[in-house]
């Protein structure tokens, strides 16, 4: 890869870029600049797909849970393989009009899941207080959901810090940005907050949390901590929504435990922590299905139950 190329792999490597669909954009984006000399190097339609495949999965694997971006690159690898075309020059022209229709499909699912949130959280509005909502880590879905009721519903946010590399502060910067009512907590306090047991100041009546990715079961894959926070709004018959496309399905994948959990570096912890202690610093974990109540998607808000047949009608080739 070019020192472009390179530079891009970092940031989704070090989480500097931040959410499955940026990354998405951003692979996509990163191969397009590579068109041009990917065609001029390949002698015929076969070099071409090699060398689209070595960045494709170099850039899309940098996170292996960022499954939107696999699939897009799955996607734009399945149609270059079309015995209908022929060469170099077939190649380059269906890899543009693919990742054109592509980019255009994650900017219009956006549009349709953040509409189909907005319904969601005007639905859920109270009458006597602000409707209180948590998230956790940073999701550029449910924050486009939160910017678009911003205004036309009474409600406040309670946003995680997200540890140990703070992903929750884009979200409540953002926030502040758009002029929303956040306030931040530390990871470890919101399983508590959740819980009726933190008081009246709190009283949280929906957690909406993105995912990085989806199993065909209904189960999601999202940052560090939602496990616990799922499991508190579960115990306490909380609803929990997950906003997500549904290109974020991880192909063929029904059992949760086959997506590999990714650990990081013990650095990001504690760099200077003594020697002989071991840590252990899990990038992301589980949200199973029975503790979601639905999926906000491009296709309206689905149960877990409901996301195979979705996926076997809307994207046949993730199944």
């Amino acid at each position: 890869m070019n020192k472009e190329l390179d530079e891009i792999f970092k940031d989704v490597k070090a989480l500097q870029l931040q959410g499955a669909t940026s990354v998405a954009k951003k692979v996509i984006d990163a191969l397009i600049k590579s068109q041009d000399r990917i065609i001029a190097e390949s002698s015929d339609k076969d070099d071409f797909i090699l060398r689209m495949k070595e960045i494709a999965e170099k850039l899309a694997w940098a996170q292996p849970t960022e499954t939107m971006a696999q699939n897009i690159l799955g996607f734009i690898i399945f149609e270059l393989q079309d015995p209908e075309v022929k060469n170099v020059s077939d190649c380059g022209k269906i890899f543009q009009d693919k990742t054109v229709e592509l980019k255009n499909l994650i900017e219009e699912n956006e549009d349709e899941f953040t509409k189909n949130g907005l319904e969601l959280i005007k639905a859920s509005i109270k009458t006597s207080r602000s409707l209180n909502i948590l998230t956790h880590c940073h999701s550029s879905g449910v924050r486009s959901i939160l910017k678009a009721a911003n205004n036309k519903v009474d409600f406040r946010v309670f946003s995680t810090e997200t540890r140990p590399v703070f992903l929750g502060r884009t979200t409540a910067k953002k926030m502040v940005d758009n002029g929303i009512d956040v306030t931040m907590i530390i990871d470890s306090a919101a399983p508590f907050i959740v819980g009726t047991r933190s008081g009246s100041k709190f009283d949280i009546d929906l957690v909406l949390m993105g995912s990085d990715a989806v199993t065909l079961n209904g189960s999601a894959i999202n940052k560090i901590g939602s496990y616990g926070i799922s499991l508190s709004a579960f115990h306490e018959k909380i609803p929990l929504y997950i906003v997500v496309s549904l290109l974020k399905i991880k192909k063929g994948v029904y059992n949760i435990l086959d997506i590999p959990i990714e650990i990081r570096s013990c650095n990001e912890v504690w760099a200077d922590a003594p020697k002989g202690l071991d840590i252990v610093n899990f990038a992301f974990d589980v949200i199973p299905s029975e503790f979601i109540t639905g999926f906000i998607t491009e296709f309206g808000v689905l149960k877990p139950e409901e996301i195979k047949d979705v996926v076997a009608k809307n994207y046949p080739r993730l199944l």
